[in-house]
């Protein structure tokens, strides 16, 4: 008979991942100025840069049916003093005094968490964000004409983002390929400066042109398979912060030289499978316990899972094997494969809950554990007591 007090380490491989559909959160996170833009030297329009960010949502099926687009614009960032009260202050430039009063230069960041999107993604779906970065100048406004252009591309990005889609999963590992751009669809690039590209006056501008005014913009691509890898993934600035970078010395626009990377998080939340009226809390984790090893981009952790289990501080390689299925329920399975206890099972925030009883035995055993990468790692015990 297996003993109630499992603190030992539970080590389950999963050999089935299922994409599934949810909700998804998109924020922006902020920025980073690596070098400022070239400006007007008698700080008219304020110190050093003002910028702001638009993000264009593209939500499509499957097969590249669009199911809705959206734009969101920020506020402008820079020198906030005086006239420019309306601003966002942010960025690190001096008045002549040596007082930080705002304006952005090379070396400054700016952290927020201002939600700009939020949906609900069926299986399959894909959503593309095209965000793009702006040097702020009253004088023109480019923007305007640039979102007339790209919202023309909507359809084409929509039908070439399909196919492309296809294979950027977790099981593939390719989360590096979530970035790119339109040119790797195929898609033409914008003339985004007006005659600010073209002659060098002022105005407002995308960060990322060339030197005479053609634009090529960067997207981002989700889809329901690598959500749950990305959002809970650290790829430099936080779990799930995607960060998509403009440098214009990069496309030869040594003139302008801005250089600036917009940082977008994804939080996702999958349609969590009900697994009885009254789940087992999620208790506290024995302290004593290493954190789960599960493969981060785990939705559901539906397969056969197979490991150890020992006993107080003992860490006998004991056979253990649990059997999660795409409804809730679960079994667990002995060396033989046969089936010893039925229970349920709960996976909410990366934590598994579950309990279970044997075949020839009323007493319910509750477990839980942590997900992370390919392992799982957790504590059982009686009733609805993980620990004792």
């Amino acid at each position: 008979m297996k003993k109630i007090l499992l603190s030992g380490i539970f080590t389950f491989i999963v050999f089935t991942i299922f994409a599934q559909g949810g909700r998804i959160r998109i924020s922006f996170a902020g920025f980073e100025c690596y070098r400022e833009t070239w400006d007007d030297i008698l700080n008219s329009d304020g110190k050093g840069d003002e910028v702001f960010f638009n993000f264009s949502f593209l939500l499509a099926d499957k097969n590249g049916n669009s199911k809705l687009s959206y734009e969101k614009r920020t506020g402008v960032y820079g020198d906030a003093t005086g006239p420019f009260s309306n601003r966002i202050s942010a960025g690190s430039c001096v008045d002549l005094f040596g007082n930080m009063k705002g304006g952005i230069k090379a070396g400054d960041t700016y952290r927020c968490n201002d939600v700009i999107g939020e949906y609900d993604m069926a299986d399959g779906d894909i959503l593309t964000i095209i965000p793009t970065a702006w040097e702020h100048d009253p004088i023109a406004d480019n923007s305007i004409s640039f979102s007339t252009t790209i919202k023309s591309f909507y359809n084409n990005i929509n039908q070439k983002m399909a196919p492309f889609m296809i294979g950027l999963n977790v099981l593939t590992g390719n989360l590096g390929g979530i970035v790119f751009s339109t040119a790797s669809l195929g898609l033409s690039k914008i003339k985004a400066g007006g005659e600010q590209g073209e002659l060098g006056k002022a105005g407002t501008r995308p960060i990322g042109m060339e030197k005479y005014g053609d634009f090529t913009a960067k997207l981002v691509g989700l889809n329901t398979p690598n959500l749950a890898a990305i959002s809970n993934t650290d790829m430099g600035f936080g779990k799930g912060v995607i960060a998509v970078n403009y440098d214009e010395a990069a496309v030869g626009n040594l003139r302008d030289h801005g250089n600036y990377t917009m940082l977008i998080r994804v939080e996702y939340f999958p349609n969590q499978i009900a697994a009885n009226n009254n789940p087992p809390a999620a208790p506290a984790v024995n302290k004593a316990v290493k954190q789960l090893n599960i493969p981060v981009s785990a939705n559901i952790v539906a397969g056969t899972w197979t490991g150890t289990y020992g006993t107080g501080q003992n860490n006998a390689p004991s056979f253990y094997s649990f059997k999660f299925n795409t409804d809730g329920s679960m079994q667990v399975v002995d060396a033989s494969g046969n089936i010893i206890a039925k229970g349920t099972y709960l996976l909410s925030n990366n934590m598994l809950n579950g309990s279970y009883k044997y075949n020839n035995n009323n007493n319910p055993f509750s477990f839980a554990a942590t997900l992370s990468c390919t392992e799982l790692y957790g504590t059982c015990g009686s009733v609805n007591n993980t620990s004792v």
